[in-house]
């Protein structure tokens, strides 16, 4: 009897066992799916939230480029009306060199000397300081020049 208690006792041990597995695994496999399904909502939430804030970007991104572009496309408007201008009227428009106020001064200020040489005779051509050379053969000795006696006689 002892080994029958004994065999009886595994067999309903066996049972009790696969049927306290069999529940266990159940119980996780529904808590798994739950979970499955639950993690898969929160994946698509994360990524419509991901996919909304993309779309922002891209939208804010447009509008700067529209922008940009729209700035650009002024600029050259107005570089190209700028060489217009300056290509219709550049024998009327004079600028000046020093600006329209220190023109106007120099202008006044400046008194010219009527005994300016380079004034008075403007064909002449302005002394230079070589004093009686041209300038460019000024460290030569000149040599005199000899007079011919024959014309001289």
């Amino acid at each position: 009897m002892e080994i029958g208690t004994l065999v009886i006792g595994i067999i309903i041990g066996l049972i009790i066992g696969g049927l306290i597995g069999f529940i266990s695994v159940k119980s996780m496999q529904s808590k798994t799916a739950q979970k499955a399904t639950h993690t898969e909502d929160e994946l698509k939430a994360l990524l419509a939230v991901q996919a909304s804030q993309h779309l922002n970007v891209s939208r804010q991104a447009l509008t700067d480029i529209q922008n940009k572009t729209a700035e650009l496309a002024g600029q050259l408007n107005n570089y190209e009306d700028s060489l217009r201008k300056a290509n219709s009227s550049a024998d009327e428009t004079k600028d000046t060199f020093f600006g329209e106020h220190a023109s106007v001064f120099l202008r006044n200020n400046v008194k010219t000397s009527k005994n300016d040489l380079a004034l008075a005779q403007p064909d002449a051509q302005p002394r230079d300081f070589a004093n009686s050379g041209s300038g460019v053969f000024v460290g030569l000795s000149s040599e005199p020049v000899e007079v011919n006696k024959s014309k001289e006689e």
